[in-house]
């Protein structure tokens, strides 16, 4: 399964927003997986996000996260 969305391009260069993912993980094999033990309840999907902020937070976000004042994941909402 792919998800596919549209990014303004130009509001990125404009903004310096870098986006950085997680590499090591195998999405085909793992997330099937891992859907089937948040659905079991072994562990609770929300309490794995540290922040959620706008897109237009997401500098401030990525500040925060090398100055180590977020620890876990941050996630960058696009679209509402």
């Amino acid at each position: 399964m792919y998800a596919w969305f549209l990014v303004n391009s130009y509001m990125l260069a404009w903004n310096q927003v870098k986006i950085i993912g997680s590499y090591g993980a195998r999405a085909r094999q793992d997330l099937p997986q891992i859907v089937k033990l948040a659905e079991s309840g072994a562990f609770n999907l929300q309490n794995t996000i540290s922040r959620k902020c706008k897109f237009e937070e997401a500098n401030g976000a990525y500040e925060d996260l090398n100055q180590g004042k977020i620890v876990g994941r941050a996630v960058v909402e696009i679209m509402e």
